[in-house]
Parts: structure tokens; sequence; C-alpha cells
């Protein structure tokens, strides 16, 4: 073999090689998953752990991209993140879309509905599919979120001295935040009572209900906060575990989160739908999807009935509450225990 050819057949085997791998790459199903917190948000963060434990199960090559609109929502207004949102998706262009929470399926998702490209897996939407059009589609499933509000009702007369409670509810006014509420309020709290239930735009509203709360209510359920807007001199702070913080030092009623960051940011008890769950549900649903020898359609709408507790013992104590056994062992094994 002459010295020219020398040169030029590891090239050209090498310019083949990259070829043949850009070729299979393109040709890799794609996913997108598209968040509507921040990528350091706990929710966020729980629901991506549970998307990359499925794919670490997964056998078919799939080609994954993330984009978050709250990572920009904390700097740019909500126009500017949607439209950056948008921008990701098209040049992406994936195959099947995961839209997780209700900002990202009412903003972006929910305007591909009936078309062929992308398909839509929703996850953790409080609203009824029908909210964003999905019903009936034939490029559209997903998994709903159903809140935990019967564990909690069963949980009540453990947490407090077995007597009916009155029980009120407060949360961000938000998409994610409407849509929780409208489960509280169509929710069956008997024998206890819904007293009260409030979305606030601000954090000054939500002090002025909790304060308002000392004498009407026995136990406070705390609906989704991230991205509520509270005023502190302590930058070292994050805002949301502030919330929680000044929610555990000022309210009166006993306060049960319903969203897991609740108990993580300094909250005593929580009950919440397991992120996790959500997250291994969805991509194996879109996978399933995507797999061309699989000829099945996911179905419109499925839904997880796994739930997390979560309890921080000092705060409980704090309160003369004592959880039985079970919840402990339950958060315990969740890694939602803190001493």
């Amino acid at each position: 073999m002459t010295k020219h050819w020398r040169i030029i057949l590891p090239g050209a085997f090498l310019a083949v090689s990259l070829g043949l791998l850009t070729m299979f790459n393109a040709s890799k199903p794609r996913i997108m998953v598209l968040q509507s917190m921040g990528s350091n948000a706990p929710w966020a963060s729980e629901v991506d752990a549970g998307i990359r434990s499925e794919l670490l199960r997964n056998r078919l090559p799939v080609s994954v991209e993330w984009h978050y609109m709250g990572d920009e929502l904390q700097q740019e207004s909500e126009s500017v993140a949607v439209a950056s949102a948008r921008r990701a998706v098209a040049r992406f262009d994936p195959d099947i879309l995961i839209a997780v929470d209700d900002e990202a399926n009412a903003q972006i998702a929910s305007s591909f509905t009936g078309l062929q490209r992308p398909r839509v897996v929703f996850v953790s939407i409080d609203e009824p599919p029908a909210r964003y059009r999905y019903d009936g589609q034939l490029n559209v499933a997903g998994i709903a979120e159903i809140l935990p509000l019967a564990a909690v009702r069963e949980a009540l007369p453990e947490a407090k001295d077995g007597n009916p409670r009155r029980i009120s509810a407060v949360g961000m006014d938000s998409a994610t935040g409407r849509a929780e509420m409208a489960q509280v309020r169509g929710g069956d709290w008997g024998p206890h009572r819904l007293v009260a239930a409030e979305l606030v735009p601000n954090f000054e509203q939500l002090k002025n209900f909790v304060e308002a709360r000392r004498t009407d209510t026995d136990i406070l359920l705390v609906l989704s906060y991230a991205g509520l807007e509270m005023p502190t001199s302590n930058a070292a702070v994050p805002v949301d575990a502030g919330i929680a913080a000044w929610i555990e030092a000022n309210a009166v009623p006993l306060p049960i989160g319903l969203h897991v960051a609740y108990v993580a940011d300094g909250g005593g008890l929580g009950f919440a739908p397991s992120p996790r769950d959500f997250g291994e549900r969805a991509m194996a649903m879109a996978i399933d999807w995507v797999d061309p020898s699989n000829g099945s359609v996911p179905p419109i709408m499925a839904i997880s009935e796994h739930f997390d507790v979560a309890i921080r013992e000092s705060k409980l104590r704090a309160r003369g509450v004592s959880m039985p056994s079970i919840y402990i062992e339950t958060a315990r094994l969740g890694g939602r225990y803190f001493p």
C-alpha cells in the first residue's frame, strides 16, 4: 500500500464512521421533557429522577432533551419564558413532548392537540384533560395529578384528638394552584369541614389569610407556592424555604403541605403525589409510544395512586403532635423523614 493510500484510508474510514453515527443519532426517536418549574425545584428534580430511572431500564435508543420554563421565569417575564420554550420545542422537533405540570400544558403542549407531531404526554396536571382540549385527541396521553386528599383525611384524627377538624386551604394563584384548589374544594372531607379556602397572588395576602385562621381552623392545607414573591432581607434564605418557615412559625392551626417541597423547605408534615412515580410512568409511556415494535396507543389518562409522606419530627414535636409509626416509617423509606 502506498504512502498516499495509508493517509487517505484512515480519513475515509473516520468520515464514514462519523456519517453513520450522525445518521444513527438523527434516526433515534426524540423525546423532550418540558418542565414548568426551574431545574432546581424539588418537584422538577424528582420527576427528572424518575425519568432517568426509567431511561436506565430502557433498551430502545432515544434522544432526550430537557427545558425548564421556571429557570427563565426567575429572570424574565412569563411571555419571554413561554416564547423561549416554544423556540426550544421547535428547534429539537421532538417525536414526544412530555409536558410537566399545568403551566407547561396550558401554555405550550395544548397548542399541539390534533397534530401528528409532536405527540404529547401530559404529566401532573391537576386540571381535567378537557381543560386543555386533550380529550378525544389521538396524539395525547398522560398521567393526571390527584392530590392524596383521602390520605390526609384519614390522618387528621391521628394528627389531633380524633374529633372532626375544621380545615382551611391556601395556595398561590397560578394554573397549578387553581387546579389544586378545585380538587380541595370538591373533595369529600366528611366528617371534617372545609371552612375557608383562598388563592393568593403574593406573600402579604398569604400572611393575612393564615393570621385570619387563628380561631376558626384546626388544619391548614398548604398548596403549591413555588414562585410566590416574598420580600426578605436575607438573600441566603431561599424564598420557598422562607415561606414554609414563616407558616410553621406563625400558623396556629397545624399546617399540612400538599406538595413535596413543603417539608423539605422546613415544614412539619406533608402528603403529596409522588413525583418520581410520575417521571417513571411518563417516560415509560413515551418510550412505548415511539417503539416501532409496539403498536399500541397509551390511554388518554392514567392515574398514579402513589403518594409520599414527609415528616419533620422537630416541628411536629413543638406542636405536641405525634404521628403513628406507620407514617414515620413510610417517610423514612421514602427519604422524607427529617429529625
